[in-house]
Formats: C-alpha cells, structure tokens, sequence
C-alpha cells in the first residue's frame, strides 16, 4: 500500500492503532494474532453480516476482508470515527455501513442479517443478555451469532498493561459456558474454542424459526 495516498488525519490515526497494538504485545497480548484467530473460529461468514461494538475498527476491517458487506454499531461517535479511518487505511471502507446506535434496541427487522459479530466489546456492555437477545432477534434462520472476548488470562494481562500507564480497565463478566448452556436449550448449534487469549462462542441458528 502506497501510503502518501492517505491524508494526515488517516495516518496519524493508523500510528495511533499500531502503538497500542505494540503496548499490548509487550504484556503478552498480540492483537493481530487474536483477530485472526477469532476470524478462523467464526468463518466462513457469508452474506450481511452486522457488527456489535465497532471501537476502534481492528476486527472490523480483518471482518471486512472476510466479508462482502458489514454493518457495524457502536454508541461512541468518537471511536466510529476513529475506525472509518482505520478501514479507510486498509481500503475496505466502501463495504462498511457505520452506524451508531444502542445496541439493546437494533433499528433493523427480525431477520435481516446472516451473521451477527462481537470482539472484545461485551465486557463493556452492562445488560449484554439484552444485546444478545437483539443479536439473535435481527440473524435469519440458520445464520450465526459470534460473541469473542478476552480469556481470564487476556483479562490479566489487559489489567497489568492499564496499571503500566496508571489506568484501571473495569469490566463486566459473562460465563462462556453459561452463554454456550442457554443457547444450547433454545436448539442452537454451538462450539466454543480458546486461544490468542480469546474465549470464541460461536452459534448457528436452525435452518427453521424456533
């Protein structure tokens, strides 16, 4: 990639990405490692796919060189902004729809989307049963639901590299297994994997409304 084609405004921004990507992997966190990592549990990913938790755009353009068309949400207009121009960098910013919005109450109607995405956003969510309810609500029959997050070890080393720069990193906690068990009842296919510092649920719906 020829980089004197991007304004200064997109390449202080992707400086911004790679020096936090490089504070991380000093604690033992390697982000690119864990993005495709979370990709390989969660492909192929086919169709319309919908993203929860935009931030600042890492997983939304490895998502976007896996998929054809993505609609990402987020309630932070700053972080949006912040991974426009991070899909802007890597040239995947035509097939992004970016939407900000509240993610309990998704404007779409029910099944609209083939797969519904979220990395490393739900320990910022405090009602996420809410979200997954909406989550599973928007997917069409037979679609699939990927929820990723760090692992309790990617939690401790998130919390050692926050202290490093005199920061704390609160977070909600939501059991994997508990997640997986739920789903299970409600008749969905379910795998659950660990790696990179990542837990990965992944759910499909059956090919029928249940």
């Amino acid at each position: 990639m020829n980089r004197t084609t991007h304004d200064s405004e997109t390449l202080a921004n992707r400086q911004q990405i790679l020096k936090r990507e490089a504070h991380l992997r000093r604690f033992g966190y390697d982000s690119p490692a864990a993005i495709e990592f979370v990709l390989a549990q969660a492909s192929p990913l086919e169709g319309s796919v919908l993203e929860i938790g935009t931030g600042k755009g890492r997983f939304l353009v490895g998502l976007a060189r896996h998929s054809a068309a993505i609609t990402t949400v987020d309630i932070a207009v700053e972080d949006q902004q912040c991974a426009r121009l991070n899909a802007r960098y890597a040239g995947v910013e035509e097939k992004i729809r970016f939407v900000v919005q509240d993610a309990t109450r998704l404007p779409w109607p029910d099944r609209t989307f083939d797969a519904v995405v979220t990395m490393n956003a739900m320990h910022h969510i405090l009602h996420f049963h809410q979200v997954l309810e909406e989550m599973l609500r928007v997917v069409k029959p037979g679609g699939k639901v990927v929820m990723a997050d760090f692992s309790p070890r990617g939690f401790q080393i998130l919390a050692r590299a926050h202290r490093a720069e005199g920061k704390t990193h609160p977070h909600e906690h939501y059991d994997f297994r508990e997640l997986q068990r739920s789903l299970r009842k409600r008749g969905l296919a379910t795998w659950l994997r660990k790696g990179c510092n990542q837990e990965v649920l992944v759910a499909r719906l059956p090919a029928s409304p249940v």
